[in-house]
């Protein structure tokens, strides 16, 4: 098989009611993907959010208000009380905060981020439950935001699978 047909094969679509794109995402290797096998319910909150925005753009970022409580969010405000920790998730190169002995928090808010591909068409690249924020310093989407937001936020303990060699208390940033 050619690369371009194993990747339609794991191709999900999400929403295909636009003539001019269609809305998909890869549930085997994109964040989005790894997000959703963990919390499938969240396909049919993103087909929700979809049917009502029309995308435009190269890198979309979408932050919706379902207007009721969808799950929990796992980045939470931090402050000098919090023990802090810095780690690189699975396979990846970018360094995370962590806060210990802090737990996941409720939320109404979803944030799908989506990327404008060669035909036209978007594919999810991630999702989470909780408010859009900018990425970790390191990403290749860092902002001129991202130290100030990670310096007083963090993803709690258990949120990611860590590289246990990596783990620091020392500020990689």
């Amino acid at each position: 098989m050619c690369a371009y047909t194993l990747e339609v094969m794991y191709r999900y679509v999400l929403d295909d009611t636009n003539r001019d794109y269609s809305v998909y995402v890869n549930l085997i290797s994109s964040s989005a993907g790894h997000y959703l096998n963990r919390r499938p319910y969240v396909i049919a909150l993103i087909k929700d959010v979809l049917y009502s925005h029309r995308l435009q753009g190269e890198r979309i970022i979408i932050e919706h208000d379902m207007g009721r409580n969808i799950g929990t969010t796992d980045i939470v405000d931090t402050t000098d009380k919090d023990t802090i920790f810095y780690a690189q998730a699975s396979k990846s190169n970018v360094y995370l905060r962590f806060a210990r002995n802090r737990y996941p928090q409720t939320s109404s808010l979803l944030t799908i981020v989506a990327l404008k591909d060669s035909r036209g068409d978007y594919e999810v690249s991630d999702v989470w439950i909780g408010g859009a924020h900018p990425a970790f310093p390191g990403d290749r989407y860092e902002t001129s935001d991202s130290r100030e937001y990670w310096g007083t936020h963090a993803m709690v303990q258990d949120a990611q699978v860590v590289q246990s060699k990596s783990v620091t208390k020392t500020c990689p940033y």
